[in-house]
């Protein structure tokens, strides 16, 4: 990776941290003012998806679409958007902002035992210490009855673990096997037309569909917003993916997290406590230990710096 291609990574990563760490407190607001989990995760994946239909037809972007790539984007828009961001959208009406977004971006803490398990990493000292950190924050969150406002946001919070699972999944999905032909705009396309088809049946079979109100209100303007952000994410992160790997990606979570902190402190007042505050320092220390000393790997054996 040059110099140049390094500053542009870096520039797309700290923008796709901001963005996403954004969507926490947004998805919140949303679910908790009359808009349904499985509504809103409907309309964060059709109306990106009829963003980029529009460009991809202005553009005339002509890429031939095989069986393979369909393949492609079933798997990409099962594991990266229907399973986390319907899972995450549940979870969001029962937990504080900022502890959502610290749990959900685990993702490359959650990756490593994975990747460990499947004989695609060594074992590293340090990203276990990480590891064992990260478990010692989440007990912090789950385990105590005072460290979360109310008892029963304790499950909430062991079930938004569904998301950095699947994310970790996605995302090495996404680099291990993207298809020949196309770009970061069209697979970002692909995906989300994927993950439209199949949200619709369990919305409608659900009756969870999300009607907007003319004329709009608060909550449309909401989802409206999320979803231009969403469209700008997605293509983010497939390019970030494409120019620099999931291992330099991997360091976005950190970003989102101390975003997510920020927004829920100034838009819903969310403090932490005794026991949320070392859980979340514990956290994201276990982040910056993991995704570090990947990254010092990485670059020792590509020499980029």
């Amino acid at each position: 990776m040059k110099l140049s291609q390094y500053s542009s990574a870096l520039s797309l990563l700290m923008l796709l941290g901001f963005i996403w760490g954004t969507g926490y407190s947004i998805a919140h607001f949303a679910t908790t003012h009359g808009v349904s989990p499985m509504g809103y995760s409907f309309w964060q994946a059709m109306g990106p998806a009829f963003i980029f239909a529009f460009f991809s037809k202005t553009l005339k972007n002509s890429n031939k679409i095989s069986v393979k790539h369909w393949q492609y984007y079933l798997i990409c828009g099962l594991t990266g958007i229907v399973i986390p961001n319907t899972n995450m959208y549940f979870t969001a009406a029962h937990l504080p902002t900022g502890i959502l977004a610290v749990i959900v971006n685990t993702v490359p803490i959650v990756a490593y035992p994975l990747a460990l398990y499947a004989r695609a990493e060594s074992f590293h000292m340090v990203r276990f210490v990480g590891v064992l950190l990260a478990v010692v924050g989440l007990m912090l969150i789950i385990l105590p009855g005072t460290s979360l406002p109310t008892k029963d946001m304790a499950p909430w919070a062991l079930s938004a673990l569904l998301t950095p699972l699947s994310f970790a999944f996605s995302a090495v999905y996404i680099s291990r096997y993207r298809p020949e032909g196309g770009n970061s705009l069209s697979h970002a396309g692909g995906t989300l037309i994927a993950a439209t088809l199949i949200l619709t049946p369990f919305v409608l079979l659900t009756k969870q569909f999300y009607f907007f109100n003319f004329p709009l209100q608060m909550p449309d303007y909401v989802i409206l917003l999320e979803i231009l952000l969403s469209s700008l994410g997605y293509v983010l992160f497939f390019q970030l993916i494409k120019i620099a790997g999931p291992v330099f990606y991997s360091l976005v979570d950190t970003i989102v997290a101390l975003t997510g902190l920020f927004w829920g402190y100034i838009i819903f007042h969310e403090t932490l406590n005794a026991w949320t505050t070392p859980a979340v320092i514990c956290i994201l220390f276990a982040l910056i230990l993991v995704t570090k000393e990947k990254y010092r790997l990485m670059t020792r054996e590509t020499n980029i710096c």
